[in-house]
């Protein structure tokens, strides 16, 4: 959580932190910030210290909401008498610049340095700045880092944002599944008024018209694919793909509210009828989903939980990552992630070495189990987001029916 900032800076021998880049783009900076937008903003913070925000002149009032200490760029550190000084050298302004605000924050020791940017230019940037510095030491973390750790325990606030975002999905997740039922069927396919054939494009249209009044965004394409693209899980579904009953459709949707943060759920459907291969890869992929979510509680080891995903499949016959590592067919990833300000962000539900996390209060996690043959024509996966709140008690955010098969009403 945002609170632990000190611990754990401390824990990581820590004397200081500096945060570098635009809001927009930057999980790190947003979570800071908040939903304010800022454009080359630096943020530093002595370990115990307080937090100070440097920001743009015409960013002053956004600024002015986050609560921190202000320091007003354009007035104390302008860009364009630091590109005089340098000649118009971008690397040796940025950098003075970097040393001048090091300077005056005080800090010494070990400083961690976060944010988004260009591999190259973070690269060059820093490795120049090093250079020139004296009594800081720049620390980068790789894998799970400081924020990493923090953001991955999510307080009230946070909890609360994340389950009006679950509402809000769930009910657009309606308005499709509501949309399709309400479609003729002529043959084996779906048709509209004028018998023309539904495609999967006409129902991502009428999706995004209703995120829009939910005000959610597709931050990447949402999936919506059938048949032999469902058994390809991040294959989003061809536009031009017409429905037909009987054909599993994987529907993945994880939009952003204007928070920043991402709801995830998944459900297949079948319109009309099932196959019966596909009902009974359905129905045993939510027989697990269901035994997971029996032992879901703080403490138990994340990894566990994907041990126990493929002793299921691996006992009903199907490769998993475990038996065969890189498979295409049957259970081909881990079971669940964490969300927030990513849509894939800790704690992670995998077999992964090194693995060591554990449920803990403020955890909000996908669980989304899931069998794939796309040779065959066919996938399925189900998924729910579920947080463990600051009691440790299991709330479900993913509020909606799981139903394989849609009877169409057309």
């Amino acid at each position: 959580m945002l609170s632990d900032l000190d611990i754990l800076m401390v824990a990581r021998g820590l004397d200081g932190l500096l945060v570098m880049g635009d809001s927009s783009g930057n999980p790190v900076m947003q979570y800071l910030v908040g939903n304010v937008h800022f454009e080359r903003a630096l943020i530093y913070k002595p370990v115990g210290g307080e937090t100070t925000l440097i920001h743009g002149s015409m960013e002053r009032d956004n600024a002015a909401d986050t609560g921190y200490r202000l320091v007003d760029r354009d007035q104390v550190y302008n860009a364009y008498e630091y590109l005089k000084r340098h000649d118009g050298n971008q690397l040796d302004a940025s950098v003075h610049m970097l040393l001048d605000v090091l300077r005056d924050s005080g800090m010494q020791g070990t400083v961690g340095f976060y944010g988004t940017q260009d591999v190259g230019a973070g690269w060059t940037l820093l490795n120049n700045l090093a250079d020139r510095l004296e009594g800081i030491d720049i620390k980068g973390e790789f894998g799970q880092t400081l924020f990493a750790e923090a953001r991955a325990t999510k307080d009230s606030r946070e909890l609360a944002e994340l389950a009006e975002l679950g509402r809000r999905t769930c009910t657009v997740v309606h308005e499709v599944e509501d949309f399709l039922t309400g479609h003729a069927v002529a043959g084996d396919h779906v048709v509209k008024e004028d018998g023309t054939p539904l495609t999967i494009g006409d129902v991502r249209t009428f999706l995004r018209g209703r995120l829009q009044l939910q005000e959610l965004a597709e931050d990447h394409q949402t999936i919506f694919a059938q048949g032999a693209e469902a058994g390809v899980p991040h294959n989003a579904g061809t536009n031009s793909v017409r429905l037909r009953t009987g054909s599993p459709i994987i529907f993945d949707i994880f939009p952003k509210g204007r928070s920043g943060y991402f709801h995830d759920m998944t459900r297949t459907w079948c319109l009309g009828h099932a196959p019966d291969h596909v009902a009974e890869a359905w129905s045993a992929t939510k027989q697990l989903f269901d035994e997971v979510m029996a032992r879901f509680r703080v403490g138990e080891a994340c990894a566990s939980f994907q041990a126990q995903a493929c002793d299921f499949y691996e006992g009903l016959g199907h490769p998993t990552p475990r038996t065969h590592p890189g498979t295409h067919e049957g259970y081909v990833h881990s079971l669940g992630h964490g969300i927030g300000l990513d849509v894939h962000e800790g704690p992670n539900l995998s077999l992964a070495q090194g693995n060591t996390d554990v449920l803990q209060p403020g955890h909000v996690i996908t669980v989304e189990p899931g069998l794939y043959y796309p040779d065959q024509g066919w996938g399925v996966r189900h998924e729910d987001a579920v947080a463990l709140n600051e009691d440790g008690e299991l709330v479900w955010l993913t509020n909606y029916p799981a139903e394989l098969v849609l009877s169409m009403r057309g």
